[in-house]
């Protein structure tokens, strides 16, 4: 008799732990892939002055039946010497790969908005230009592997890893120098 019992018993907890799991995972808050993301990769020499803009996101595709607002965006797996100093955006145009000089500060002309500005229609690509901003205060190599996107879509909060695969070359900053600019190229 409780041989008949325990398989019941053992189904109906399997099928209640099963719905119990995919209603969690409905509810939002957690990692989900709501953009096709391609991959990164550049990197080159900075100092322990400069500021190093990274573009990050270029070219994701929203894969979701559902617009996708991005909320914000944080570093992963970095030492405490690489500092995220802010993340911005700007409007369709030229994009940002990797760019010396803080661009908000050195480049005035060009508008930018907060991150939260970006929304990404239900299967459509992004076309904003989202940028990060990172200063590292101790020379050496970083390798910035990926950056974290909190967005929100369909009245749930979520986020997934971006990768990003810049490698930055730091050097102690001579004394009197100042901050490197590539240009204002947006």
């Amino acid at each position: 008799m409780t041989r008949t019992i325990w398989p019941r018993t053992a189904v109906a907890l399997i099928g209640f732990i099963a719905v119990a799991l995919s209603a969690g995972c409905a509810s939002g808050n957690g990692e989900a892939t709501v953009l096709r993301l391609p991959l990164g990769g550049e990197g080159g020499p900075a100092t322990t002055i400069d500021t190093v803009d990274i573009g990050v996101l270029t070219g994701s595709q929203n894969v979701t039946g559902y617009s996708v607002r991005l909320e914000r965006i944080s570093l992963v797996s970095v030492p405490p010497s690489v500092h995220l100093d802010g993340f911005y955006t700007y409007p369709p145009g030229q994009g940002v790969g990797l760019i010396t000089g803080n661009l908000p500060r050195v480049c005035p002309k060009d508008k930018w908005y907060p991150v939260t500005a970006v929304v990404v229609p239900p299967h459509k690509q992004l076309q904003w230009n989202v940028v990060i901003a990172l200063t590292f205060t101790k020379p050496g190599t970083y390798d910035v592997r990926r950056v974290k996107v909190f967005y929100v879509t369909n009245g749930h909060s979520g986020w997934q890893y971006s990768a990003v695969h810049t490698t930055m070359v730091v050097s102690a900053a001579r004394k009197g120098a100042k901050p490197q600019l590539t240009g204002c190229q947006l």
